[in-house]
């Protein structure tokens, strides 16, 4: 429980428009409409489903509708829902739910060994005779996967069941969906990388070894109405750290070869310690940018690979979110056998480039999972000078790394994590000295001797 606060913490700061996602927009778990009139009355309808984020065995998805005052956000009574669900276009099912309360909840159960879906009131002795608990079931082949379902909802009555009004809505809601792929790189052979998807399904997943570049699809409709709509659309990369050609400080990532900015590209080095976990975060800005920039062939397709750039410094928030760590290396590209000089600063993490006063530390580097390769404990600087370490990485060992920082300040909760690869040198091919004069000897006897057959 002490973590999943500490990771809300660390959220609330690092993405602090993410908390908002849930609250409104098309292609969430949840959304909010925009308050209408009806009547006298100021209305707004909200969807939700749960669990947040399922993989492809779960065993069901519950979606709540609450029909409410948008002044007071109390529910309005004796509602009657003539809901319509669909997926790809197809429909799943259509029917009219009531609710005493004006508080749907649908338990969905997934069967696809029956080709028919039964709808059935629950709650109480007589449900629908004595009252409705606007609690049902909804059983059948349909939600068996994640993707974007949409839903046109007519609401018929508000306030007393005998207040008859027509008032329509259309809304969306994404049950996010896991795969795993594996993939055979050149270099660090086979992996497992496991995408999950907060918007709608994907496919088409492609990893070229030689570009080193990953790539997949998804359903995506560019017209003006859907790009009204959309407010985030989110891909989430669980990267193995063994996978070391893909544990960069940078990533090149594009959509339909369009670009995108360094702020919609998130790296997570904490939440994992199997996994680098990568964010695609496109807003509306960024969609719409797309949007002007591509043709409209109806799919967002993902492209990732490594950037020969390297983003330095990176910045990575202590477990307890307390300090912020701001870390870079010297070369940019740490290799077997040589010297790389680590530098870096703790900062204050709620003022820009703020250094903390003095404080002890830690500084460890592991190889792999728990192998120490070096260590060391010292005091941080009093100004704003940059702390330096230089480190001597061994001959015999390339692959990955984790930059450790511990007990910041004497706390043993004030640390980070930052994963890195160490990389073999490039080797030159080394002739002997007789071997030159060989081959030097041979070209001039090659360019000479036709000369003088001439003759």
């Amino acid at each position: 429980m002490t973590r999943i606060l500490i990771l809300l913490a660390i959220a609330c700061v690092l993405f602090p428009s993410f908390i908002l996602l849930s609250a409104y927009g098309d292609g969430l778990a949840s959304e909010i409409l925009p308050p209408v009139m009806i009547g006298n009355k100021n209305v707004t309808l909200s969807i939700n489903s749960s669990p947040f984020l399922i993989d492809n065995t779960h065993v069901g998805t519950q979606i709540n509708f609450v029909l409410q005052d948008a002044s007071n956000q109390e529910p309005f009574q004796e509602v009657t829902l003539a809901v319509s669900a669909f997926k790809d276009n197809q429909a799943l099912f259509g029917h009219v739910f009531m609710s005493d309360s004006g508080n749907f909840l649908f338990n969905v159960e997934p069967d696809n060994s029956s080709s028919k879906i039964s709808i059935s009131e629950q709650g109480g002795i007589f449900p629908g005779v004595l009252g409705h608990s606007g609690s049902y079931q909804i059983k059948g082949p349909v939600f068996a996967s994640g993707g974007l379902y949409k839903f046109k909802i007519n609401v018929l009555t508000m306030g007393s069941y005998d207040n008859q009004i027509s008032k329509s809505y259309d809304a969306a809601i994404s049950i996010p969906e896991t795969k795993n792929y594996t993939i055979n790189d050149n270099d660090d052979g086979k992996q497992t990388v496991t995408i999950i998807a907060y918007y709608d399904q994907i496919g088409n997943f492609q990893y070229d070894s030689n570009k080193k570049e990953m790539s997949f699809s998804m359903p995506f409709n560019w017209n003006q109405d859907n790009l009204k709509q959309v407010t985030v659309v989110h891909q989430e990369l669980k990267i193995p750290r063994t996978f070391t050609n893909f544990i960069v400080t940078k990533y090149n990532a594009h959509v339909n070869g369009v670009e995108l900015p360094d702020n919609a590209v998130s790296i997570d080095d904490y939440s994992s310690d199997e996994y680098r976990i990568v964010h695609l975060i496109l807003y509306k800005k960024e969609v719409n940018d797309i949007a002007a920039q591509q043709n409209s062939k109806p799919e967002m397709r993902f492209t990732l690979s490594p950037s020969n750039e390297t983003a330095f410094p990176i910045t990575q928030y202590t477990r307890n979110a307390q300090y912020k760590v701001s870390l870079s290396w010297d070369p940019p590209k740490i290799i077997s056998g040589q010297t790389t000089r680590f530098s870096f600063q703790i900062l204050d993490p709620y003022l820009v480039n703020k250094t903390v006063s003095s404080i002890d530390y830690d500084f460890s580097i592991i190889a792999g999972k728990n192998g120490l390769m070096f260590h060391k404990s010292g005091t941080t600087n009093s100004n704003d000078t940059p702390n330096t370490v230089d480190v001597n990485f061994p001959a015999n060992y390339s692959g990955p790394i984790t930059i450790g920082f511990e007990n910041l300040n004497g706390n043993s909760f004030a640390d980070s994590e930052i994963s890195g690869t160490v990389s073999k040198p490039r080797i030159v091919p080394e002739f002997p000295a007789g071997s030159v004069i060989v081959t030097i000897a041979i070209f001039s006897l090659a360019i000479i001797v036709p000369r003088l057959a001439r003759r």
